[in-house]
């Protein structure tokens, strides 16, 4: 067990923070939306996360710490947000919203330039209507995605406004043009790609073969041709400086977890075994890896360092080092090269 005191200030450099507990789309790659048990009852309130946004902030030293608002669902639902995210600018913290883009009107993207939002990123699988929509099981999801660009771009322009797309057998063929589309739109700094994992769910057990269920087929990108094609095409203009933010060595990687998602992609230990990342869900669970189990949870009155030096979070550790299962964590999130 470490010391609290032993802890450097500086050990968060992202924090996952899990506000969300409802959502306004039927997305395929996540079943949140249909088996979720969260409800305003058992989430965390404004005034928990704003105490936590407080304990982050003495817990990192430099500021450098990503806040990023997330959860099961979208941010934007949250009511007070707009107060949580006042708060946290207050103590400079740097936060990023993850957004679907329905929510983000002409008023609401005032409200986000008035609370001081630094970035923004929103969920776009292709440029073709028919494509998202079905992705996001929302009709009308990509004209509203598209609204919410130009709402954010004319009415909070400072904001830094990205993109996020999932890589599925779904939109495999459009990826291309989607990243030429942001690289010629100056409004957009940039496009993030993760690859297509098992679909979120709290009822489903981790499935290492979920790729190969009937349920599951159009998702998975099976053509190899295709696939090869696509991550030379992506490194090629991430070369010659397309705005992709994942690097060679991830693109790399996407490549060889398509073509063999049973063998682990990293050479040896899980991303995670040395990021200075922490995840609490909406119910105020705390975690570097909920896939491996659960540190504690925050309203069982310990501090955020005493529930980072504890045993708990060592054992937590040491899970995280032996696991070697592809998924989304592994492939698309907190990546790093060997």
């Amino acid at each position: 067990m470490l010391k609290e005191e032993d802890i450097p200030n500086n050990a968060l450099t992202y924090c996952d923070l899990g506000i969300a507990y409802e959502c306004n789309m039927k997305c395929r790659m996540c079943s949140f939306w249909l088996d979720s048990p969260l409800n305003k009852d058992n989430v965390l309130s404004i005034e928990n996360w704003m105490n936590i946004l407080k304990q982050i902030s003495k817990f990192t030293e430099s500021h450098e710490c990503m806040i990023n608002f997330s959860g099961t669902g979208e941010s934007l639902l949250r009511k007070d947000i707009f107060k949580l995210i006042e708060y946290g600018r207050s103590l400079n913290l740097k936060i990023q919203i993850i957004s679907n883009g329905l929510c983000v009107s002409e008023e609401m993207a005032k409200n986000i330039h008035n609370s001081g939002r630094e970035h923004i990123c929103f969920s776009l699988d292709s440029l073709n209507p028919k494509t998202h929509d079905f992705m996001r099981g929302k009709d009308q999801a990509h004209k509203a995605v598209m609204n919410a660009i130009d709402n954010i771009a004319a009415f909070s322009p400072e904001t830094i406004i990205g993109i996020n797309t999932i890589i599925s057998g779904v939109n495999l063929d459009e990826i291309v043009e989607l990243v030429e589309w942001v690289y010629q739109n100056e409004n957009i700094a940039y496009i993030n790609f993760q690859a297509i994992a098992q679909p979120f769910s709290y009822n489903q057990a981790p499935d290492e073969e979920w790729f190969k269920r009937e349920e599951n087929s159009l998702l998975w990108p099976g053509d190899k041709q295709k696939i090869e094609m696509t991550m030379n095409r992506l490194i090629e203009l991430k070369r010659r400086g397309y705005k992709i933010a994942n690097d060679v060595t991830q693109l790399n990687a996407f490549r060889r977890y398509f073509l063999d998602p049973l063998t682990f992609i990293k050479q040896n230990r899980c991303n995670l075994g040395q990021a200075k990342v922490l995840n609490i869900d909406p119910a105020g669970n705390i975690a570097r890896c909920q896939l491996v189990g659960i540190i504690d949870n925050i309203k069982n009155g310990k501090s955020l360092k005493e529930i980072c030096a504890s045993n708990e979070a060592c054992e937590h550790l040491d899970k995280i080092n032996k696991c070697r299962r592809n998924c989304h964590l592994v492939v698309s999130c907190y990546y790093h090269g060997e």
